[in-house]
């Protein structure tokens, strides 16, 4: 995500307003490189501290407390069929009276105890649905995808935990960010040369192949084995505040091969996740997602530019994904590769029509400070410059900007808060010596950079790639451990493969914790022994890629 360039905007100068000096610490704070690994690492301490002092509030909260999504549907609507009655009976004969007279002595309790004894039965069935192991419901609870039908309510639902919710939906948001980023840099950002692009390209396939080899060979023949994808993944967030950190020591074209290099990362987590984390898959819902991306690729085909559009029809992808079985967040991935990436105006278009707006904006009063909001004609300028910038500015770069702080600063910190909560029983030591600790560990802190610095070598001595000016491979080397941060996505794919072993998934999260600091001080320690090197020219970096030469 590009950041502002400094680039000032119009109330540059002004004396800041009330509001404007609360927020000030916090916007000066959201503008650093760092601040989201920040905010990431304050709420595990949260999680960890928390889970340690009082774990029966923490599971109560995120494990045990269920929000329910129900949906009403009645065929048979008992209010419509007492109303239809008593119209009947509202045409009959003074015999038919005495008849229903009869009938009612029969019932003497209708209507006010009749409603009584349906609130009633209506309480009953709601406990009914929340023992698990009543007749009747065993089936339907068995499949965690499944929506249930109360016995006698015609309602459907989906109950699941705080925690849950968040690992499938929430996160659904951020994988759309991860696949808004994949897609930027395949067209115009470093991926976009296939030159440029080979250096973290090998280097992410070194980084994933090394940490699963080390696991297996731990994990081999054991229960735990199901983990081997955990160690794959980089923290890019954690990675790059780091490098942040470290200041001008570190030359701006190592940031850019570690930003490429997590991103191909998370791009084979996804594939990992997509392919070897999914069980029982529904066809028929799978069919149903393939309609929906369908139809959103036939509205990118037609150049359709409306986010509301693309963003509502995500929500049944959403589903659908969910139901046929594949993790839900994949629907956030294959969204994204559908959003526009073309600008509808190029850049000369842009300049001309945004010039003549201010020119008009200028010549509308002779008194420069005319309140806009009594001139029509200003009025009109603004809107029209902002229609020009929703005009030069592709939809997907305009989502990735608005949804990339809410990914950083809410989505990514309440899912280390719902899942970094690791009660530590018998001691760390301990809890270390289960065979997943081990692989995650050594995975992480050894085979990451063993595996990015050995394929990096390998693509530069074939010659398909070569080392960015300024850096050298103390730098590769360092960056390399970095990458064995594997905080958000190796917690998540955590919770695909121990989904059944509680046991195995809290010293896979402890491991995945303990690896990552590891890396980061080692990593850390490796770049600040690194020599300062000069900056490439900004022109040695690759050529600018317009807008419109998007696909």
């Amino acid at each position: 995500m590009s950041d502002d360039h400094h680039i000032p905007t119009a109330k540059h100068g002004l004396v800041p307003e009330p509001g404007e000096r609360l927020a000030r610490p916090f916007e000066r704070f959201a503008s650093l490189s760092s601040s989201g690994g920040i905010v990431l690492l304050l709420m595990t301490a949260i999680a960890m501290i928390w889970a340690n002092n009082d774990y029966d509030s923490y599971k109560e909260l995120f494990n045990d407390t269920e929000i329910r999504i129900t949906v009403a549907d009645n065929p048979h609507d008992t209010h419509a069929e007492h109303e239809e009655h008593a119209d009947d009976a509202a045409h009959h004969g003074e015999g038919e009276a005495e008849h229903a007279g009869d009938h009612s002595d029969a019932h003497a309790d209708t209507p006010i105890e009749e409603a009584a004894e349906e609130v009633e039965q209506a309480v009953e069935d709601l406990s009914f649905t929340d023992t698990p192991h009543n007749e009747g419901h065993v089936d339907e609870k068995d499949d965690k995808h499944a929506w249930h039908e109360l016995p006698n309510e015609p309602y459907w639902w989906q109950g699941h935990s705080i925690a849950h919710w968040i690992n499938d939906l929430l996160m659904a948001i951020f994988f759309l960010v991860v696949g808004l980023e994949i897609k930027r840099e395949i067209l115009v950002g470093e991926l976009a040369s296939p030159k440029r692009a080979a250096l973290p390209i090998f280097g992410a396939l070194g980084g994933m192949i090394g940490p699963a080899l080390i696991f297996v060979a731990f994990n081999m023949g054991k229960e735990t084995i199901g983990g081997w994808g955990i160690p794959m993944a980089t923290d890019i967030a954690f990675a790059v505040g780091i490098l942040a950190m470290l200041g001008s020591r570190i030359p701006n074209s190592l940031k850019v091969f570690l930003t490429s290099l997590a991103i191909v990362d998370d791009l084979g987590a996804l594939v990992v996740i997509a392919v070897f984390y999914t069980e029982n898959l529904a066809l028929e819902y799978l069919g149903y997602a393939g309609v929906i991306i369908g139809i959103l690729a036939f509205m990118n085909l037609l150049r359709v530019r409306w986010i509301t559009l693309y963003l509502a029809l995500g929500l049944p992808l959403w589903y659908f994904v969910y139901m046929s079985g594949v993790h839900a967040t994949i629907a956030g991935v294959l969204l994204a590769l559908t959003i526009p990436a073309h600008a509808r105006v190029n850049a000369i278009n842009f300049v001309f029509s945004t010039r003549k707006a201010l020119d008009v904006f200028e010549n509308a009063h002779d008194d420069p400070e005319y309140d806009v909001k009594q001139s029509s004609v200003r009025r009109a300028s603004v809107n029209a410059i902002i229609k020009n910038a929703r005009q030069v500015l592709p939809p997907l770069h305009r989502i990735e900007y608005v949804l990339h702080p809410w990914a950083a600063f809410v989505i990514i910190p309440v899912f280390a808060l719902a899942n970094a909560g690791i009660e530590i029983r018998g001691g760390i030591a301990e809890n270390l010596t289960d065979p997943a600790a081990i692989g995650i560990i050594l995975g992480l802190f050894v085979g990451k950079p063993l595996g990015i610095i050995l394929l990096c070598w390998f693509a530069c001595v074939i010659k398909v790639a070569s080392l960015p000016r300024g850096v050298s491979w103390r730098h590769i080397l360092g960056a390399g451990m970095l990458g064995g941060i594997g905080f958000t996505m190796a917690i998540f794919i955590a919770n695909l493969a121990y989904a059944n072993s509680q046991a195995h998934l809290e010293h896979a999260k402890l491991a995945i914790l303990v690896a990552s600091a590891l890396s980061a001080i080692g990593g850390a320690i490796v770049l600040m022994t690194c020599k300062s090197s000069p900056e490439p020219e900004p022109e040695t970096l690759g050529p600018l890629v317009d807008d419109d030469d998007e696909d």
